[in-house]
């Protein structure tokens, strides 16, 4: 009887425990991280232009509302012509988030591109500045759903390069098993607001995994899907995720 008693006990708390785990993927989670992603982009497939990169990233939690973060990209840039490594432009960013507690939770960021390229093929030459919100709707059983809006315009830079002025618009359909497991599914529409009706549609699906209750994996892969902007061919990543640092 006393088994069975402690057994009733521990059964439901270890089922609690499982839905607590943090993956680092819910736009919502704020957690300290830091990230290895090592990726490869299809620019061009018939023309042999690609790129590979290894990025690092790290995210602190400021507060349970607000985060800061830095992405500092390797590339190497490969064409017929000409290919390069070197460091391409360095991300910072802060965060504030507010999680769903019944339904919804709400966010934004504001993310800064450094022009820290080694090279002009490595970087936009520009700095970049990119606010973003979004409104998540979190369902029973581990699902979400987010759309959000992120615009990113050059600010001051070499003025031999072109401007930027690019709107995203982004649906993410997420699923996080209490098996230490999920799948995320991004539908990226991008807009270039410099060449007027210029536009791309990106779908993109990640699949990732906790190695143990702090070391995570994924795997990604995305390709232009249709439009008439078409800035790769298609690409392919993977990260290994340091989580509650």
């Amino acid at each position: 009887m006393v088994l069975s008693l402690l057994l009733g006990l521990v059964c439901p708390l270890h089922a609690q425990i499982q839905r607590t785990y943090h993956y680092g993927v819910v736009p919502t989670e704020n957690i300290t991280t830091f990230e290895v992603n090592p990726s490869t982009t299809v620019l061009d497939d018939s023309a042999g232009i690609s790129s590979t990169q290894l990025t690092l990233k790290t995210y602190h939690v400021i507060n349970e509302r607000f985060n800061w973060g830095v992405e500092v990209p390797v590339v190497r840039y490969e064409s017929p012509d000409k290919s390069v490594n070197g460091l391409g432009d360095v991300l910072a960013n802060i965060t504030w988030t507010l999680p769903a507690e019944n339904l919804f939770g709400f966010g934004a960021k504001m993310e800064f591109f450094l022009p820290t390229a080694t090279d002009k093929l490595l970087g936009s030459g520009q700095l970049q500045a990119s606010p973003s919100a979004f409104i998540l709707l979190a369902f029973p059983a581990g699902f979400y759903g987010a759309v959000g809006y992120k615009h990113y315009v050059s600010v001051v830079g070499d003025h031999a390069r072109a401007d930027i002025n690019t709107g995203r618009l982004r649906a993410n359909i997420g699923y996080t098993s209490p098996n230490q497991w999920w799948v995320l599914t991004n539908l990226y529409y991008y807009m270039d607001f410099e060449h007027s009706g210029m536009a791309e549609f990106i779908p993109e699906l990640e699949v990732g995994t906790l190695v143990n209750d702090g070391t995570a994996f994924y795997a990604n892969a995305s390709t232009h899907a249709a439009g008439n902007w078409k800035t790769k061919d298609w690409s392919f990543g993977v990260g290994f995720k340091l989580l509650y640092l």
